[in-house]
C-alpha cells in the first residue's frame, strides 16, 4: 500500500512556485512620512537617520494579478539595487552590490553592513571618509581590490576597527598586510 501512494505522488503534476518579483515604486528621504518619523522617534532611532537611508515603497503583483504594496527602510547599492530592511523582509530588490559613499580622498572605511556603518556614523558625525559597505560577505574580494587605491584603509566589523596605512611606493597590499 505504501508503494501505491509513492507511485501516485510521482505522477501528480505540481504547479511551479513563482518567485515574487518586486518593483520599486518610489523612494523618499527617511522620515518624510509622518508615521515613519513617529516610529523612529518612539524607538529612539531618529538620531541615527542619515541622508543615505530612504523610505522605499515597492510592490509585487501575484499570479492572480493582485498588487501588494510594501514600505521599508533601504539604501541604494552600486549596481542599481536597493538593500531593504523590514521586520518581515531583509534582502535586495534588484541586483546585489556594495554601497559606496564618497568622502575625503585617500581614506577608506569598510563596513560589513549598514548597521555597523550607522553605529560608527553616530559617534563620528564630523568625519567624512570614503565609505564602502559590503552588504554581503561574498563582496570581500572585490573590496580588497578597491582598497588598494587608498592610502589609509580602516576595516570596521562590529565595534572593532583595524586601520592599515600604506606608505607611498612600498607596494603593500593593505588588506593582506593584517593577515
Amino acid at each position: 500500500m505504501n508503494t501505491n501512494n509513492q507511485q501516485n505522488r510521482d505522477y501528480r503534476k505540481r504547479k511551479a512556485a513563482k518567485l515574487p518579483y518586486y518593483q520599486v515604486n518610489e523612494t523618499l528621504p527617511l522620515g518624510d512620512t509622518p508615521a515613519v518619523r513617529a516610529i523612529l522617534q518612539t524607538e529612539g532611532l531618529w538620531q541615527l537617520v542619515t541622508a543615505d537611508l530612504r523610505e522605499v515603497y515597492y510592490y509585487k503583483v501575484d499570479q492572480n494579478k493582485k498588487r501588494r504594496d510594501f514600505c521599508a527602510i533601504g539604501w541604494p547599492n552600486e549596481n542599481g539595487g536597493w538593500e531593504i530592511r523590514h521586520p518581515n523582509y531583509t534582502g535586495c530588490l534588484g541586483p546585489k552590490g556594495m554601497t559606496f559613499i564618497p568622502g575625503e580622498p585617500g581614506n577608506l572605511f569598510i563596513f560589513k553592513d549598514f548597521t555597523t556603518y550607522l553605529y560608527w556614523r553616530y559617534f563620528h558625525k564630523q568625519y567624512y571618509p570614503n565609505i564602502l559597505i559590503l552588504n554581503y560577505p561574498e563582496f570581500l574580494s572585490a573590496a580588497k581590490m578597491r582598497a588598494l587605491k587608498f592610502n589609509s584603509v580602516t576595516v570596521c566589523f562590529d565595534r572593532e576597527q583595524i586601520t592599515l596605512i600604506k606608505s607611498s611606493g612600498d607596494g603593500v597590499d593593505p588588506i593582506n598586510a593584517a593577515a
